[in-house]
């Protein structure tokens, strides 16, 4: 399953879906999904990982830069609908600290 990446924006929030692996292979797809078309400031990100089934630390590094880039808070962006493996390793790096999982 080729890997995709799909933002939409509502208002001050931006949610990007990720489908198959989120690695480096989507370096710049993800970074198109939060810097091409968003009007006006971003202030929440909704990542849905429902249709990931692989997240590596280049992953992890890509969802860190993410929130350094839009100078985010913490609190402001939500991981949502990720496997159990997934949710294991984010928490295993600790990244509960910069996340909320939903």
């Amino acid at each position: 399953m080729p890997s995709t990446v799909t933002s939409s924006q509502q208002g001050s929030q931006l949610t990007i879906v990720i489908s198959g692996r989120f690695d480096f292979s989507i370096l710049q797809d993800f970074r198109n999904a939060y810097t091409s078309g968003i009007e006006g400031r971003i202030e929440h990100v909704v990542i849905d990982l429902c249709e990931s089934e692989h997240m590596d630390s280049s992953g992890m590094g890509l969802l860190l830069t993410l929130k350094k880039e839009l100078y985010l808070d913490a609190g402001c962006v939500d991981i949502i609908h990720c496997r159990s493996h997934i949710k294991d390793a984010l928490l295993a790096a600790q990244l509960n600290h910069f996340f909320r999982f939903n």
